[in-house]
């Protein structure tokens, strides 16, 4: 899901012809995994009822009952693995130790409350206000990195919409880097 989520974004970044072009690669690839569309893994990815899709929606449900008994301050670092068996959906059952809801803002409520929640939007509002600031300041041949940093911050998010994406160390660091260069520049930008 990053992996398409970035494309599409430094197509759009790129104005109609940019991301029309995306758009396009896109399409190609999903045309090209017509013939597997009957091979058990490519189906099982379309199908709601039984599998990842399946417990995913499951998992999203109990957060967000753990999440309204918690919403102010959530359950704390680390403690969904803890809490998560008091609100396991019983058809669920095949899946109990997770540590976490596989979903960014599910991960944020149910970690810090509602104060994470916010703390990550205005984040990403910030990161994304800036890195837009220098595209546009910034000559033709210095804006890649800036776009490549704010692709990878645009997949780290659509990743994070169906599995983890911060609360781990390497993830992290990378998250912090993103945002520390994209200060950076803007510092040695003026």
């Amino acid at each position: 899901m990053g992996l398409p989520a970035a494309l599409l974004f430094v197509g759009l970044m790129r104005k109609r012809k940019g991301f029309l072009i995306a758009l396009g690669l896109l399409l190609l690839v999903l045309v090209s995994l017509v013939p597997l569309h009957s091979a058990a893994r490519v189906a099982s990815l379309f199908d709601f009822s039984k599998g990842t899709w399946f417990f995913r929606l499951k998992l999203w449900q109990a957060s967000l009952r753990m999440i309204a008994d918690h919403p102010i301050f959530g359950v704390g670092l680390d403690n969904f693995l803890y809490h998560y068996p008091n609100y396991m959906l019983p058809e669920a059952w095949q899946e109990p130790n997770l540590s976490h809801p596989h979903n960014i803002v599910l991960d944020f409520w149910t970690r810090l409350g509602l104060g994470g929640v916010a703390l990550i939007i205005l984040v990403e509002l910030s990161f994304f206000r800036k890195g837009l600031s220098l595209l546009r300041r910034l000559e033709e041949d210095e804006s890649p990195l800036v776009l490549g940093i704010m692709a990878g911050m645009v997949a780290a998010l659509a990743h994070g919409l169906i599995d983890n994406s911060y609360f781990l160390v390497d993830l992290a660091f990378l998250f912090m880097l993103m945002l520390g260069l994209v200060e950076k520049l803007d510092r040695l930008s003026g």
